[in-house]
């Protein structure tokens, strides 16, 4: 049913514990464009109580279960509008984003929507990634999963059942997440999110989702994260080509399993990773780099390059996931740089981390990486200038002084070599 404003009505659920620092900017950025809140207050302390009280339309109170699942449920059966939208009190819907996501929810056909959450993690970083927290409010439409709860089994049963129905990917409709900037999920979140996963991949083997959760948690460069991340991406592979489109977390499952495998020595197999991956979803700068390192490992220098450079010029595809793209970058410029010199092109290898430096003039690594081709080039200079403005800029640090010895030293200068050795300590 229509409201008044000529569109379904939208319901905003949330489930909220001790949110007073942060409710608020939640719901100022939706205020305007849903139709009802309803919260779910799984025991709050902090005061977030009588904020919501004020400003919900339906809210309860219940006793929290470690079960994510169960209390969003409870907030789809209090709902009563036509669309759900799913937040999180500790994110904000992009202000650019509002007029996007109402007008796909007038389509008769639109199940769900999937939009572009982005992390906000300390020194500006961001990583995006694909959700599904607007869609149509169903009986059959319910949340699973004790953690990284999702409601995409349901939308998909839906889907195979009634093919009438779609899910469309809105690549402009961005929440912003800030949880990872607060101190209290710094602490507390991966250690619960390690044993809640674990509980639920043992409970559910097959489940692909929670397991490639469960090693991210852990970190896919342990070995017991890769243990997952592998037989993740071995279960993702037996779907059928459509059925990995359908999952929104599958082409960032393809690509750290590539990056990994790559970072493992096993370039082959990092390669067919990405050739999967890009069949589905298209060239991307992260497949492109694992491409670039694969083809190094494998000691096809011309191949690694052309690669690279691709990722350096590529933009992030809209409504893909996004890692944090300065480590991609720094990582390219070094590896540009490195296949520069092993080529016997010095100069260019020390053009392409002096681009890096303007990029990322507070990166550490490239500053020492530049000082360090300076020297393998026989370039002093090179390496005591930059040393100069790093050790002005950022104060004591003792491999630039080393280095800055080195070079003063091959330039003939033994009484500076000295005087930055003892700097050094």
């Amino acid at each position: 049913m229509d409201n008044m404003l000529g569109r379904p009505r939208l319901s905003l659920c949330m489930i909220v514990k001790n949110e007073i620092d942060c409710l608020q900017r939640c719901i100022d950025s939706v205020k305007d464009i849903v139709d009802e809140m309803v919260i779910v207050d799984t025991g709050s302390t902090d005061g977030t109580l009588e904020l919501v009280k004020k400003c919900a339309s339906r809210m309860t109170q219940i006793a929290w279960t470690d079960d994510f699942s169960h209390a969003r449920n409870i907030s789809l059966d209090m709902a009563t509008g036509d669309w759900i939208l799913s937040m999180d009190a500790d994110s904000c819907l992009n202000e650019q984003s509002r007029s996007d996501l109402l007008h796909p929810i007038r389509t008769p056909d639109m199940l769900a929507c999937h939009l572009v959450m982005r992390n906000h993690y300390e020194g500006g970083d961001c990583e995006t990634f694909l959700c599904t927290p607007l869609f149509r409010r169903m009986d059959a439409v319910r949340y699973s999963g004790k953690v990284h709860e999702q409601v995409t089994p349901a939308l998909q049963g839906i889907m195979k059942s009634d093919p009438k129905w779609r899910c469309a990917t809105l690549p402009h409709v961005i929440i912003e997440h800030y949880g990872y900037l607060r101190q209290r999920t710094k602490l507390n979140k991966r250690a619960r999110n390690i044993a809640l996963l674990t509980k639920a991949v043992e409970a559910d083997p097959a489940d692909i989702f929670r397991r490639f959760k469960l090693a991210q948690a852990l970190g896919a460069e342990t070995e017991t994260g890769y243990s997952h991340l592998a037989i993740a991406l071995e279960a993702l592979f037996l779907l059928r080509p459509r059925q990995i489109q359908e999952q929104a977390f599958a082409h960032e499952l393809m690509a750290t399993g590539a990056l990994r495998l790559a970072g493992r020595n096993e370039p082959k197999k990092a390669i067919e990773v990405c050739s999967v991956a890009e069949s589905l979803f298209g060239r991307h700068p992260v497949t492109s780099f694992v491409r670039a390192l694969s083809f190094y490992l494998s000691r096809d220098r011309d191949k690694s390059l052309g690669s690279a450079n691709e990722a350096l010029s590529m933009a992030w595809p809209p409504g893909s996931f996004v890692c944090n793209p300065n480590w991609l970058r720094e990582d390219l410029y070094l590896l540009i740089s490195r296949i520069r010199q092993e080529r016997g092109e010095p100069s260019r290898a020390i053009d392409t981390l002096r681009m890096a430096v303007a990029e990322f003039p507070d990166s550490r690594r490239v500053v020492h990486a530049l000082m360090r081709t300076g020297l393998e080039a026989k370039m002093p200079l090179v390496a005591l200038n930059e040393g100069a403005r790093w050790l002005n800029a950022n104060g004591m640090d003792a491999e630039c002084l080393l280095l800055c010895a080195d070079a003063a030293e091959m330039h003939g200068d033994a009484s500076s070599a000295a005087r930055w050795r003892s700097l050094a300590g």
